[in-house]
């Protein structure tokens, strides 16, 4: 059978879940990008404090340290639109992947060292954080409820935004190929998309949410059909909408969508995409950090980030999809009514993880 041709680029997540885990617990490994610098010690939490004596602390305190997946533009806006309803506060950044950030805050912790205030990115790193204690809850008083379904714990429901993966194709491409834009994944499984089609073997939340719509036997034999077909393996978002751009290949399926929405308003002729039903969806997730050394800073940047004004600041600046009703302008992206969503599971043990994991790289012919 022929192995699946491999493209290599910037990655959003290399690192496996079931490592990370094990990093948590062992000696543990970085390799985030830093801006700026963090503070060390401890403190405590500052959930007693509520309103104007939450941002008089904040400001006291006036600096704060976040570990996050968004990229240095988007960080940068963020927190330019939060000091204009906060001056004074410095909002330092450590960018990285979910899991290299996962793996450097485990590691700290475990040295006694507590630079980080708050942690940001996907919901399955955020759970192995919390297992390991690195985590505390809190609880704003303005956010966007995600669904009981997901199981998260009271005090760690804080969803800052939702990823999906949908279908992306490039318009111009396919008609020039004189073949009709896919509905769905079974219809990337057929002859005629032979090789024409990238995939990310590592997206194991892409592969759960399969699960949890289908079932476990029926999406092992999509991902096994998907496979045999030769797709390209793409391990990064931004690498694989390019590519759709370019016409090599001219489909993905390794595509956030709401990467998709904003490069299909820019360029309608070189990508467009679709919202399967169900629409795989995985919650992102932002937490404090056990031991933050500026709590009150820290809670008072959080609460913002999931008010009305700081969830309309993420969607305009970074495109993202928030549970927020009061965001509006999502519709190519995210309509539960049109595409129900099927979750990824954040609760889910690292052995389950690594018997996926081992399942995507076998399905997808992956070194």
């Amino acid at each position: 059978m022929r192995r699946a041709r491999r493209v290599r680029g910037r990655a959003t997540g290399i690192a496996s879940m079931s490592a990370v885990a094990m990093l948590l617990v062992g000696c543990g490994s970085g390799g985030a990008s830093e801006t700026g610098s963090g503070s060390g010690g401890a403190s405590n939490s500052a959930a007693a404090l509520t309103g104007q004596a939450l941002v008089d602390a904040a400001k006291s305190e006036g600096a704060m340290t976040w570990y996050t997946s968004y990229t240095a533009t988007e960080t940068a806006a963020l927190i330019k639109k939060f000091n204009e309803t906060y001056p004074g506060i410095k909002v330092t950044t450590l960018q990285g992947t979910a899991s290299d950030l996962a793996a450097r805050l485990g590691t700290e912790q475990r040295g006694g060292t507590y630079n980080a205030d708050l942690f940001q990115g996907d919901a399955s790193y955020a759970k192995l954080l919390l297992n390991q204690g690195a985590l505390l809850p809190y609880v704003p008083p303005d956010r966007p409820m995600p669904p009981e379904s997901l199981g998260l714990p009271s005090g760690y429901e804080n969803v800052d935004a939702v990823l999906t993966t949908v279908i992306a194709y490039n318009p111009a491409i396919l008609k020039q190929m004189g073949l009709t834009p896919p509905t769905s994944l079974q219809d990337l499984t057929k002859p005629e998309w032979k090789g024409q089609f990238s995939a990310d073997y590592t997206a194991v939340n892409w592969y759960e949410s399969l699960i949890k719509s289908m079932g476990h036997e029926q999406a092992k034999a999509l991902i096994d059909a998907l496979g045999n077909n030769s797709p390209r393996l793409v391990e990064s978002h931004t690498l694989a909408i390019t590519q759709v751009q370019s016409g090599e290949p001219a489909v993905s399926i390794a595509v956030y969508g709401y990467l998709a929405a904003k490069t299909a308003k820019k360029t309608p002729n070189q990508l467009a995409f679709i919202n399967p039903s169900p629409l795989p969806s995985s919650p992102d997730l932002i937490d404090l950090v056990k031991n933050a050394p500026h709590p009150a800073a820290a809670e008072l940047f959080m609460t913002w980030l999931l008010s009305k004004e700081g969830q309309e600041a993420i969607h305009t600046i970074s495109g993202r999809i928030s549970l927020s009703g009061d965001v509006t302008g999502q519709g190519d992206a995210w309509d539960e009514q049109k595409w129900t969503p099927a979750w990824a599971q954040p609760s889910l043990d690292p052995a389950t993880i690594n018997s996926y994991e081992e399942e995507m790289k076998e399905a997808f012919h992956a070194p």
